[in-house]
């Protein structure tokens, strides 16, 4: 049996089909979906999947809070729609797109909701579907999967 990676609770992940190299993200066990904050969303087509016609979007995804300037655009075929309570608790019916995540030794497909995450810290927050089976969430620590040098502290 090998064992899972281990994670903490926030990382930083690529989004490669979408031409995100790093994009910060929250591990949340306590959420089923992940979902990812977009800025704009347009439909701009439409295709068929099982009889039922579903959008083509077009995704403007902001990198960082403290850059807007720093955007990725995709465009993404719609595969469903979840009803998700956000942080509010208010029900949002979301669109769901399917994506390759690399967190990381982490490198899955995963299925994400689109919303408006706008006040949020993290631009995306990873679910438990998108976890389970991939790796464990060791909530002391965070950034785990990044090769920096430990800081030295100053007494």
């Amino acid at each position: 049996m090998t064992a899972l990676p281990v994670l903490g609770w926030k990382e930083e992940a690529a989004l490669p089909a979408w031409g995100i190299t790093r994009l910060r993200v929250k591990l949340d066990t306590g959420a089923k979906t992940s979902a990812i904050h977009v800025m704009e969303m347009v439909e701009v087509g439409e295709h068929q999947t099982d009889g039922e016609d579903l959008p083509i979007l077009d995704l403007v995804i902001p990198l960082s809070r403290r850059r807007p300037d720093r955007v990725a655009r995709a465009r993404v075929k719609v595969i469903g729609y979840k009803s998700v309570r956000d942080t509010g608790a208010v029900l949002e019916r979301r669109p769901v797109v399917r994506t390759r995540l690399v967190c990381g030794p982490v490198d899955t497909d995963i299925e994400v909701t689109v919303t408006d995450r706008t006040g949020m810290i993290f631009r995306m927050i990873l679910g438990r579907q998108a976890i389970a089976g991939n790796a464990v969430v060791d909530p002391s620590r965070g950034y785990t999967t990044l090769h920096r040098k430990p800081r030295t502290r100053c007494r």
